[in-house]
């Protein structure tokens, strides 16, 4: 039978601190992926041309995203959420409790979120893949860590196929009807005005309807082509990685300065070089998929890792303190955080809203990130001075355990 013992948030000297610090800074970056889902035409994430002529500065802030961001912080959470699997079940294990019956509770309640917030908020949704693939990463915890690391390489290159498989198919088609298919990559003006039209005075029903198709493309189509077989890879490193302390930061301040130059400069490599290539190519929607988006795909597990040791080394410096200890209040939040992003953009782009979508240029988007990211700060911060956990993190709790658990700060678990 379940104790109130089991139901108890995580003590704090249980936690460890380095992913808490990590998964807030993964979570803020995010943010500068997802912003431009939400407030650009959706075509307009791989192919800015549709939007007209980048300026100097969107230019600037397109290349950055894309050669510094874009898959990095979101495969630096698939590590995280796979370490988090095995804390999870190997901490209940050790309590006398059967870890994998609640982990797959767990992730049945984290699919409903996913659904709810996919089809009812974003289809951006990760949940979803997180929930299904957390379902299948279980499974395979028990392997060795060498096995781990080979079966992560395997799944991780699959995709890589698939783009080419997916290039080579447009390629084989007979011009017009090459042109229909490829009409999401690279949609004409009326395509482009329809959809601003959508999201800036359209009513919530038909952005709903929009949604689920959407929906049915992400969670079908991307999911087997890419997130099936990359964040359950991911997954699997992130155990590895959580069995040899490396995301525990228990590494010397040497190992951590070596993973982050390498990683960070190949990856920079790679990405940079992708990019380069798909500009010369005019976003040309066949080079995307056989060549240019390859690179960064490619590039984004070493920028991943080097981003992930640069952090845990300013955390051994202890420097930085006041971002770090930001980075850990928005980290313990994590699922909050990341709905509240989805329902603050909804608010800001949206008809139901404020009806934004397409009023910004990508740099001024730039200015609502930042602003995002200071409330999301400062409210994880003093929503902790008197909350053990997030609302998110409590419902979820609560739904795992079948318990209430305590979510005040200052009172004692009955």
């Amino acid at each position: 039978m379940m104790t109130s013992l089991s139901a108890k948030p995580t003590l704090s000297n249980e936690r460890i601190q380095s992913l808490d610090i990590l998964r807030g800074f993964a979570l803020l970056g995010i943010l500068l992926i997802n912003i431009q889902l939400f407030g650009l035409p959706n075509a307009s994430f791989s192919n800015p041309s549709v939007m007209g002529e980048l300026s100097a500065s969107d230019y600037i802030f397109y290349y950055f995203v894309n050669v510094f961001g874009e898959l990095k912080f979101m495969t630096i959470f698939s590590i995280l959420f796979g370490a988090g699997i095995l804390l999870f079940i190997n901490r209940l294990n050790d309590k006398g409790f059967d870890g994998s019956k609640f982990h797959i509770r767990r992730m049945m309640w984290l699919l409903l979120f996913g659904i709810l917030h996919a089809y009812l908020i974003w289809f951006g949704d990760i949940l979803v893949a997180y929930a299904i693939v957390g379902l299948i990463a279980v499974l395979l915890r028990e392997m060795k860590d060498q096995w781990k690391i080979v079966l992560c390489v395997v799944l991780y290159l699959i995709p890589m196929g698939f783009f080419y498989l997916v290039g080579s198919f447009f390629e084989s088609m007979p011009p017009e009807m090459a042109k229909e298919s490829m009409a999401d990559f690279s949609p004409g003006p009326e395509l482009v005005a329809a959809e601003i039209d959508l999201y800036q005075i359209g009513s919530w029903f038909d952005i709903f309807v929009k949604r689920a198709q959407l929906n049915m493309n992400y969670q079908i189509g991307s999911f087997f082509m890419l997130s099936l077989w990359r964040t359950t890879g991911v997954m699997l490193l992130g155990m590895v990685l959580l069995n040899n302390g490396v995301l525990a930061a228990k590494k010397s301040k040497l190992f951590y300065f070596l993973m982050a130059i390498l990683g960070i400069g190949i990856g920079t490599f790679f990405a940079n070089e992708g990019f380069h290539r798909i500009v010369e190519t005019k976003w040309e929607v066949i080079h995307f998929f056989k060549y240019g988006y390859q690179f960064n795909y490619f590039g984004s597990l070493f920028s991943s890792l080097g981003y992930i040791g640069l952090i845990i080394l300013i955390y051994q410096l202890k420097i930085l303190r006041f971002l770090t200890k930001g980075f850990e209040a928005v980290g313990r939040m994590a699922f909050t955080n990341y709905l509240c992003q989805s329902i603050i953009c909804s608010i800001i782009f949206y008809s139901y809203g404020f009806g934004m979508f397409a009023r910004y240029s990508r740099i001024e988007l730039l200015i609502w990130v930042l602003l995002i990211w200071t409330f999301q700060l400062i409210f994880s911060i003093i929503w902790l001075k008197y909350y053990k956990m997030g609302p998110f993190e409590w419902l979820w709790r609560y739904l795992t355990y079948k318990e209430k658990p305590q979510l005040l700060m200052n009172v004692k678990h009955q």
